[in-house]
């Protein structure tokens, strides 16, 4: 990961990625996710080729990477910065915060996890009919 700015705290923390940085990858162990204050990111998984294949674009104000933080399970797909970008890294203490103090954040969460989702259904059937 590129410079790591002044953070609020250890729950909370904003870092600098550069155009092309891997964020994650797929398969790591880790449990917080990340919110894009500036920039795009583009979320992707590996096919049993190797092939990228694309499953959205986050950006400015939309969160990626918690699933990992939910399910404690190993990250489902890597990120990518598509462009320079800001991101605030939130840990799992920084989570439970948040949903504490800002329930129209979580509301929030929750509509983009269900878009993801609906996408992610789009392109297995997709990938089926290939």
């Amino acid at each position: 990961m590129s410079s790591n700015s002044a953070a609020s705290n250890e729950e909370i923390e904003k870092i600098h990625f550069q155009r092309g940085e891997l964020i994650f990858r797929e398969g790591d162990l880790e449990s917080h996710f990340f919110i894009v204050e500036s920039g795009q990111v583009q979320i992707f998984s590996l096919g049993k080729q190797g092939q990228k294949i694309d499953i959205c674009t986050i950006g400015e104000g939309e969160s990626f990477g918690e699933f990992a933080l939910l399910d404690k399970a190993p990250r489902s797909a890597s990120a990518l910065a598509l462009t320079e970008c800001t991101v605030i890294k939130v840990s799992e203490k920084g989570y439970q915060q948040l949903v504490d103090d800002i329930p129209v954040w979580a509301s929030s969460m929750l509509s983009s996890f269900i878009k993801r989702i609906k996408n992610m259904n789009d392109l297995l059937k997709q990938q089926a009919l290939k």
